[in-house]
């Protein structure tokens, strides 16, 4: 089973909110297999034209769903999977998202890419390891 885990910089630490992580950890069952930054990290900017922020469709700035959905070319034309990057093709090789709190449109991009998001609290660990090796030991 390959797990998704938003985590802060130190890349241990779990990140309260999904959408301000540094980095997600790829786990295939307990061992840890990719760090792939996140495309939402605190501060972290996007030019107009890579899907990201609050763009409207067909104008070359995407629909704003992140992590490449809705990459478009500037006459509104979907792009290729190779046009995406920082690993979305590693996190769409997932089969679960842990997270403590997550958007309501991050989390209909991870539905849509066929990835169940499964809510974790802190009692459940506080790093990607701990909360992977409960969540695989069924005790949560």
């Amino acid at each position: 089973m390959r797990i998704a885990v938003p985590v802060e910089a130190d890349k241990s630490t779990i990140a309260r909110k999904t959408g301000e992580s540094e980095f997600f950890v790829i786990y295939e069952d307990e061992k840890v297999i990719d760090y792939i930054p996140s495309r939402n990290a605190r501060g972290h900017r996007h030019a107009p034209g890579n899907g990201q922020g609050l763009g409207r469709q067909g104008n070359g700035q995407g629909s704003g769903r992140g992590l490449g959905q809705g990459n478009r070319d500037r006459n509104g034309e979907a792009l290729g999977r190779a046009h995406r990057n920082n690993g979305v093709a590693t996190i769409e090789a997932c089969d679960t998202m842990l997270v403590q709190v997550i958007g309501e449109n991050m989390k209909a991009s991870f539905k849509a890419m066929g990835i169940e998001v499964k809510k974790v609290r802190q009692k459940d660990g506080n790093t990607a390891d701990e909360v992977v090796k409960n969540f695989l030991n069924k005790n949560i």
